[in-house]
């Protein structure tokens, strides 16, 4: 197998820019993007909402601080691109609409040990070395944003299969909008029937395993499609915040994992009523009443599942005994349960959609895709206002806290295949961007 990088040849800043929507997934709009670097390498980029132009000179260095901070989280990098997307075009070259936040860039990501090594302004319809204020090789107010779109590198990504979308406010509400009215109602009218129980004993011993069972067979089964009557009850299950709690665990690791983590945390006890499980579950043959068995769990699996179970839900990575392996998520697990919970959010129209939402919105969160996960959050708290989980882990991204497991790259995310593909930069001779010559620039790790 040929494990040697793709490499994409970059020979102007148009083309740099270009590689920006491709790793965020849609074109930043009134943002700073932040791409790490090692040596020629890329590696992580991060995209932040741009602080308003009223911001104060103490909020600017705060926000510059967050950002370098964050970035820096990489102990391997050695320096940064960033790319400033304004509310407007540079029209007047001594009036750099956000000078004072560039600067306070610049200086914290030295200190951070990461100068930045290029810096480009995109406004609403052109786009600007920072570093060039030269009108004789580049004219004001800059380069038409079409040769960002019309570029080698936005061409050669589509190529190999990446598109760049719409912002994530308008993917959210797409995929997980209701498709099918009449499938909706019958999961409604199905799900009235296994909610009290399911509220009632959701945590009974014999109950959760059940309800595992359920999820891990309707995952199993994926991409074919629960049927309404499984709908109906996964949603009712996750009701139970401490089945939700399970679940979430479940989708980062297995079903096994998820069931020993709740019983050495004692969120299992006895069932109080008659086991609940999916009217057409394996063809319609099992009755109510029949156990479920998962396995026998032992107290040293349960020690450590106890652990991790917590750690999983904040997104964190340290490990029970110190010198052991970090607490890894199943990456591939998680990319595979995100089109079923979206499934899953277009079953419903009603409360029970908010807690599907949630955990798509806390697999984004552990991603380091925030701005993602913000939408999701505040799609949640529209179908139930103030839902707690939810609106922790917006307060956490508000207040720019990264999930631990997003900033190890032994830990983290990666975007499908395109830690093997390698951007080459080859300088031409347009200005101060262009003249570090010899220069090679590479997507080592871009999450």
């Amino acid at each position: 197998m040929n494990t040697e990088p793709e490499k994409i040849k970059v020979s102007a800043g148009e083309d740099l820019l270009a590689f920006i929507p491709h790793m965020v997934g849609y074109w930043p709009e009134t943002s700073i993007v932040c791409i790490a670097m090692k040596g020629k390498k890329l590696r992580a980029t991060m995209r932040l909402d741009l602080p308003p132009d009223d911001a104060t000179s103490r909020e600017t260095v705060h926000f510059a601080t967050i950002a370098a901070t964050q970035l820096a989280c990489d102990t391997e990098s050695d320096g940064c691109l960033i790319a400033i997307f304004g509310r407007c075009d540079w029209l007047e070259p001594k009036k750099f609409p956000h000078a004072k936040l560039y600067r306070n860039l610049c200086q914290e990501f030295a200190a951070q040990g990461l100068p930045v090594r290029d810096a480009w302004f995109v406004g609403t319809d052109h786009w600007r070395s920072l570093e060039c204020t030269d009108a004789t090789c580049c004219p004001w107010p800059g380069k038409s944003n079409a040769a960002i779109k019309e570029s080698f590198v936005n061409a050669e990504f589509i190529f190999r299969g990446s598109m760049v979308g719409e912002a994530p406010k308008e993917q959210v509400a797409q995929l997980t909008t209701v498709r099918d009215p009449e499938f909706v109602a019958k999961v409604a009218g199905l799900g009235d029937k296994v909610k009290e129980p399911l509220t009632m004993n959701g945590c009974g011993a014999e109950q959760l395993t059940a309800t595992l069972q359920a999820w891990q067979f309707s995952l199993e089964l994926w991409p074919k499609p629960p049927d309404a009557c499984m709908c109906a009850f996964l949603l009712a299950s996750l009701a139970d915040r401490s089945v939700r709690d399970a679940v979430m665990v479940l989708l980062a690791t297995s079903a096994e994992y998820a069931l020993a983590g709740a019983e050495g945390l004692g969120i299992t006890g006895p069932d109080t009523a008659e086991l609940v499980v999916p009217v057409n579950w394996y063809g319609g043959n099992q009755a109510a009443g029949r156990p479920v068995q998962m396995g026998w769990v032992t107290e040293e699996l349960m020690a450590g599942a106890a652990y991790d179970f917590g750690n999983i839900l904040v997104g964190g990575t340290a490990p029970r005994v110190e010198g052991d392996e970090p607490c890894l998520l199943d990456w591939e697990r998680l990319d595979g349960a995100e089109p079923f919970l979206q499934f899953l959010a277009q079953a419903t129209q009603t409360a029970d959609k908010a807690p599907v939402l949630c955990i798509l919105g806390w697999i984004q969160w552990c991603k380091g895709r925030g701005s993602w996960a913000g939408q999701y959050f505040l799609a949640c708290m529209e179908y139930q206002p103030g839902y707690r989980l939810a609106a922790l882990l917006d307060q956490l991204l508000s207040g720019g806290h990264v999930a631990e497991c997003a900033k190890d790259p032994v830990t983290a995310w990666h975007r499908d295949n395109r830690d093997n593909e390698e951007v080459t930069r080859e300088e031409k001779n347009e200005g101060k961007q262009e003249d570090k010559k010899g220069e090679e620039f590479g997507l080592d790790e871009a999450a």
